[in-house]
C-alpha cells in the first residue's frame, strides 16, 4: 500500500507541475508577436457616405463620401441593409440617407458591398418602410 501511496503522491505533484507552468504567463511570447492572426485577417474596409441615389437595373449605389469625390458602388441580391435592428432591401435606400458600408470587391475589381448600415436617414426611415 505504501507504494501505491507514493505513485499517487508522484502523479498529484506532476499534475500540480504541468498546471502551474501552464498558469504561469507568457513567458514564452516574450519578444513575439501576440496577435499574429489579426496582421493575417485584414478588417473589412467601411465607407461612411450619404446615398445619392439607387440604381436598382444596374445594382449600383451613388454615394457622396463624407470627404472626398462621390463613388460607385456595387451591391447583390445578397446585400443586407440593416436599421434599428431590421433588414431592408437595399432598393429601400433614399437619397439623403447616411450609411456605413463594409467594402470589398466584386469579382471584376469594383468595390462592392454585401452590408450596409443606415446611420441617419432623410425622416422617419422606419415608418416609411414597414
Amino acid at each position: 500500500m505504501n507504494l501505491f501511496n507514493h505513485a499517487a503522491s508522484v502523479l498529484v505533484l506532476a499534475v500540480a507541475l504541468t498546471a502551474l507552468a501552464g498558469c504561469s504567463g507568457n513567458t514564452a511570447l516574450v519578444g513575439r508577436d501576440t496577435l499574429p492572426a489579426r496582421a493575417t485577417q485584414p478588417v473589412p474596409d467601411e465607407l461612411v457616405a450619404t446615398v445619392e441615389r439607387v440604381n436598382t437595373a444596374s445594382s449600383e449605389i451613388f454615394l457622396r463620401p463624407t470627404s472626398g469625390r462621390s463613388r460607385i458602388v456595387t451591391y447583390s441580391a445578397d446585400t443586407r441593409v440593416m436599421f434599428r435592428g431590421r433588414e431592408y432591401p437595399v432598393s429601400r435606400l433614399e437619397s439623403g440617407d447616411v450609411v456605413a458600408m463594409q467594402m470589398g470587391k466584386d469579382p471584376r475589381g469594383n468595390p462592392h458591398t454585401h452590408l450596409i448600415r443606415v446611420q441617419e436617414s432623410t425622416g422617419d426611415w422606419a415608418q416609411r418602410h414597414n
